[in-house]
């Protein structure tokens, strides 16, 4: 037990200085001997847990996919109608991209390897899967139009989302404001004429719970945690 605890305690020691070094000098840049100073591990003893610098980001993209998920299906979970949970998660998802770094360099490091191996490219099935769960539902419950394919739907929402994150990190621009002009756009395409004015609204008010924090130089503000929407 106590020899299991130290591996992990020595795992977890490598995955936070790759994560800090990827974040410093980026990815291609960092080296593994680099990784093992911050670590203070040896070389034996990274080549234990992980096969080469692919397998170690590998396994950081896993975690922070995971985290992501878990927080996902934790916000559609909740009683409030598909939609609005879908639309609440987006933002959430949003902040956590930007404020973790765990979840951040997870992101950047599935972008960039998902062009060299199955690394990254696998993670974004799960999350496909999701909103076309949470599209189904908002059907069934009336506020997704029902004439339309919601696979379709489904594959506009993610392919959004997944484009505002990636525009935002290569740019430095605020995530939540163009992840809004997407969910702007997508809006009347995709909902019931009778629940268009609500969400628009919900929308609105939950871009209202986000502040941007900018570069990394600039000086930080506080992140808001959304709160229940108030039901009209």
């Amino acid at each position: 037990m106590v020899v299991q605890a130290r591996a992990e305690a020595t795992r977890r020691r490598i995955i936070d200085a790759a994560i800090a070094l990827f974040s410093e000098e980026g990815y291609g840049d960092t080296g593994l001997a680099a990784i093992m100073d911050r670590a203070d591990v040896s070389k034996g003893a990274f080549y234990y847990h992980f096969e080469s610098k692919e397998a170690l980001a590998s396994a950081i993209i896993d975690e922070g996919v995971t985290q992501l998920l878990d927080t996902f299906h934790e916000l559609t979970s909740a009683p409030s109608p598909a939609l609005e949970n879908t639309i609440r998660a987006t933002f959430r998802i949003a902040q956590m991209t930007e404020s973790d770094d765990m979840v951040r360099i997870a992101n950047q490091l599935r972008q960039a390897l998902s062009q060299v191996s199955g690394a990254g490219a696998k993670t974004y099935l799960p999350s496909t899967a999701g909103f076309l769960e949470q599209v189904t539902k908002a059907v069934a419950e009336g506020d997704v139009r029902g004439d339309i394919c919601a696979e379709d739907v489904a594959e506009a929402i993610c392919a959004s989302v997944l484009g505002c994150h990636l525009l935002s990190d290569a740019i430095g621009d605020d995530p939540y404001a163009r992840l809004a002009r997407a969910w702007r756009v997508l809006m009347p395409a995709i909902a019931s004429a009778e629940g268009l004015p609500y969400f628009q609204d919900f929308l609105a008010r939950t871009v209202a719970r986000y502040t941007y924090s900018g570069a990394a130089d600039a000086p930080e503000t506080e992140i808001v945690e959304p709160s229940a929407p108030v039901i009209a």
